[in-house]
């Protein structure tokens, strides 16, 4: 379709800038006795055709005329010079259409608003999901060394249990010594009374190893559940961390999909 347009305001403007943007659509030129006018500046810059002259605007052939100027002289020069095959739409149906492509242009101003907005909160939530991966990686890590310290703690400390088992067994022994020693030191009355001495001195030393073993134990059953706490958590982490993976590969997956819809 072959459209002209007379008036170089702020309507013609409007007009041009909307026609231009659809393709079935070529625009012939703008007509305006003022070279100075908004919409002919604009077409001259995006090589459309501009006439000063009504006249001579009207010999080119075209399907539609619009008068934007609301002039009724201008009108009716129009309606008596222009070629039978073409259209009039005057200022009062113009106008209507400037207001609906008005509409639409701010329609369209906020809607490349809310897509630059989006395309900004995409590059958060990119940023966002990039960070929750470096925090992921971290704790993981973290966890990964907490599992490996406890596992030696473990080792070490079962090492520790089998060296206290030893050492209460060689105590035993030792006390059952001592008693035997006291025994026979009862037995040879005046003779033994030196030797009764030490055997006592060992029951003590073997009662005071038994206490320190007992305490030592209970040290390490107290590390043992503290340990398997931590070992715990150190689970529990890494569980959530397999979470925040999925969550942030779903935040990626989505990220990407509107990315893609938006830069069509």
């Amino acid at each position: 379709m072959k459209v002209g347009i007379v008036g170089g305001g702020r309507a013609g403007t409007l007009f041009l800038k909307t026609l231009l943007e659809i393709p079935e659509v070529d625009v012939i030129g703008i007509c305006d006795k003022n070279p100075e006018a908004a919409a002919i500046v604009f077409a001259q810059e995006h090589g459309i055709p501009t006439y000063l002259d009504l006249r001579l605007f009207l010999e080119n052939h075209m399907d539609v005329v619009l008068e934007l100027t609301g002039v009724p002289e201008v009108s009716n020069t129009i309606g008596q010079l222009k070629k039978p095959g073409t259209h009039l739409m005057d200022s009062h149906a113009a106008k209507l259409a400037s207001l609906l492509t008005e509409h639409q242009q701010e329609l369209s101003e906020k809607l490349a608003d809310y897509i630059d907005h989006i395309k900004e909160l995409l590059v958060n939530v990119t940023s966002n999901i990039s960070a929750i991966n470096d925090t992921v990686l971290s704790i993981d890590s973290t966890s990964k060394s907490i599992l490996e310290s406890v596992s030696s703690a473990i080792e070490s400390i079962n090492k520790t249990d089998q060296i206290i088992e030893i050492i209460n067994g060689i105590t035993s022994q030792i006390r059952i010594l001592g008693i035997n020693a006291s025994i026979e030191a009862a037995h040879a009355g005046e003779m033994g009374k030196g030797f009764s001495v030490v055997a006592s001195e060992i029951g003590n030393l073997t009662t005071s190893s038994q206490n320190a073993t007992s305490e030592i134990k209970a040290i390490i059953d107290k590390m043992k559940a503290d340990i398997n706490k931590l070992s715990g958590i150190a689970n529990t982490l890494e569980i959530i961390c397999n979470k925040q993976r999925e969550v942030a590969s779903s935040l990626s997956d989505d990220n990407a999909k509107m990315s893609s819809i938006i830069s069509k």
